[in-house]
């Protein structure tokens, strides 16, 4: 067994098991009583929209092999951003907990 086919079979059950995750977890997340109670909402809301571009413009540029032309400049351009804003949000969901916990009774003057 060669380790390309072991990428393929863990690829493939990645997106079997990360694809209807994010769907569920989005959907989740959007509901309306959900986000009005919960700020952390948007954030992991907009994380697991990020986790279903990612693996797809990923797959648009490995199944095409392109390397030139408009197209395949914005699927790598999208790749890329997705891949920088997934750090970005984990980031800020981290300070806004951090916020929370040292600050707990000033957190509603952050979001006015």
């Amino acid at each position: 067994m060669s380790v390309e086919y072991v990428y393929y079979v863990i690829r493939y059950v990645a997106l079997t098991l990360g694809i209807p995750g994010n769907i569920l977890s989005a959907i989740v997340w959007l509901r309306g009583h959900v986000v009005s109670k919960n700020s952390s909402s948007v954030y992991l809301t907009t994380l697991s929209i990020v986790d279903l571009v990612f693996p797809a413009f990923e797959l648009i540029l490995n199944k095409y092999k392109c390397y030139g032309g408009w197209f395949c400049a914005s699927c790598q351009t999208m790749t890329h951003a997705a891949g920088i804003l997934e750090h970005l949000l984990v980031l800020t969901f981290s300070v806004e907990r951090l916020i929370a916990i040292r600050h707990p009774l000033q957190v509603g003057l952050c979001y006015t």
